[in-house]
């Protein structure tokens, strides 16, 4: 039994961010804790991606603090927060489609601290096999179940503490859904904590253990797995 400290990984206090004059996230309070998966859902546009766009540095904060690892991160650069530890899978999946896979994944390892840059392709191919089978395959050509595990595998090669993944079921066949979650289900039980946002309440139900409700740039609800009313989730998910 892998002995995990469940306490916080990561606090967003009072975070606003905005598309030039446009603002987007308005007072976002939310936390994620150590060994653990959580989950921040809502309808299309209003602001959940922005919120991990925000989170890396893609995004500049124009108010409130991101604490990661006991560090405060809101005025570090990108490559400088997945160095500290935050591997991001953005929506899109963003493979480079003339690089091989292992090129690929190699890529990842640019973000790791200790400098390594080579990574442990049994672990890796062991939890995504096909990526073995299409080791010289070119990113482009893969569908997009196997992209996504390979943006997935990209990020993990960074060796992150945070696993941050931005709708990593869009536009995937349900059979490897169902792997993705079986993956990110055994890093969480290894000690990996996990921040998503998804828009499928199945997928989000086979992970998840806190959830977080966003509408118009603002958390409005979260409760726990044991917690939450899913008919009351379902309704701020409807069009």
């Amino acid at each position: 039994m892998v002995h995990i400290e469940r306490g916080k990984i990561l606090e967003l206090n009072d975070i606003y961010a905005s598309y030039g004059s446009s603002e987007i996230l308005r007072g976002v309070n939310m936390e994620a804790k150590k060994g653990r998966v959580t989950t921040i859902m809502g309808r299309n546009g209003v602001g959940k991606s922005t919120l991990l766009k925000t989170l890396m540095g893609l995004v500049k904060t124009t108010k409130g603090d991101i604490v990661f690892n006991n560090y405060q991160i809101e005025d570090f650069p990108t490559f400088k927060r997945a160095k500290y530890g935050i591997g991001y899978v953005p929506q899109g999946r963003e493979i480079i489609p003339k690089l091989t896979v292992y090129e690929n994944i190699l890529i990842g390892t640019e973000s790791r601290s200790d400098r390594i840059r080579k990574f442990d392709e049994d672990e890796i191919y062991s939890l995504f096999p096909i990526l073995k089978d299409f080791r010289n395959r070119l990113g482009g050509n893969l569908s997009g179940g196997q992209q996504q595990q390979l943006a997935i595998a990209r990020a993990l090669v960074g060796d992150p503490s945070l696993l941050v993944l931005d709708e990593p079921t869009e536009g995937i066949q349900p059979s490897i859904t169902f792997e993705i979650a079986e993956v990110l289900n055994n890093l969480v039980e290894k000690g990996m904590s996990v921040l998503l946002v998804e828009q499928k309440l199945d997928f989000a139900r086979l992970l998840t253990d806190h959830y977080y409700i966003m509408e118009r740039g603002r958390v409005i609800k979260d409760a726990d797995k044991d917690s939450v009313d899913y008919d009351e989730l379902k309704k701020y998910l409807s069009v």
